[in-house]
């Protein structure tokens, strides 16, 4: 996953200027490596240290809310609908202040789990309304070749994940592990799908 990760950034920074919506994906990538390597220090140290723990619980908390305004902003661009586009600023607003008071309010124990099923909330508006406006504009050009398509699909796949990983972390026990490490799939598809929105040629921006 580190190895698909890194490729995607490097990927990313390549094509940086080919689509102005998607220049925040570079630093997403960025900061899913940091987390990463934040969570490598964890494992090599010593079991019992608090430090490593805080830090890396740190880092998986605001990968998520960082995360969600990502993916809640490229949603943002490609959607036409003034009504929708003010609904969708609400919605990233609330559920942002949400995943914060989640965090402060769990601190210094672990919240991700309950703000991965945050996300997976805040990100279902979103994704419906884009799919909504894909199903009824009259739009000639052919969904392959839409990058916007491409990002949403992969969000939406990442929304899988985060519903399969908390439901395994409540409900398989022991097996939550193996799930962890099946769910993480997912994110690969990802990346892959983000590189792949890049390959296509630009659709008109949307102003805000």
């Amino acid at each position: 996953m580190i190895l698909i990760t890194l490729i995607a950034f490097i990927f990313s920074l390549r094509h940086y200027g080919r689509h102005r919506a998607f220049r925040i994906i570079p630093y997403y990538f960025g900061f899913f490596l940091l987390t990463g390597a934040l969570e490598f220090y964890r494992y090599i140290s010593p079991r019992v240290d608090p430090v490593a723990d805080m830090v890396d619980t740190t880092g998986a908390a605001m990968l998520t809310i960082f995360e969600f305004c990502v993916f809640s902003l490229l949603i943002l661009h490609y959607i036409t609908g003034a009504g929708r586009r003010l609904v969708l600023k609400l919605n990233t607003g609330i559920f942002f202040i949400a995943e914060i008071f989640l965090y402060l309010r769990a601190f210094p124990r672990n919240p991700v789990i309950s703000m991965c099923k945050l996300e997976t909330v805040g990100l279902v508006l979103p994704c419906g309304f884009y799919l909504y406006e894909v199903f009824t504009n009259m739009n000639t050009k052919a969904l392959k070749d839409r990058p916007s398509f491409w990002i949403v699909s992969g969000i939406i796949y990442q929304t899988v994940y985060n519903a399969c990983l908390t439901a395994s972390m409540m409900y398989l026990g022991r097996f939550s592990d193996g799930a962890y490490a099946f769910a993480i799939f997912f994110y690969c598809i990802l990346f892959v799908l983000f590189m792949r929105a890049y390959k296509c040629p630009p659709e008109e921006r949307v102003a805000f």
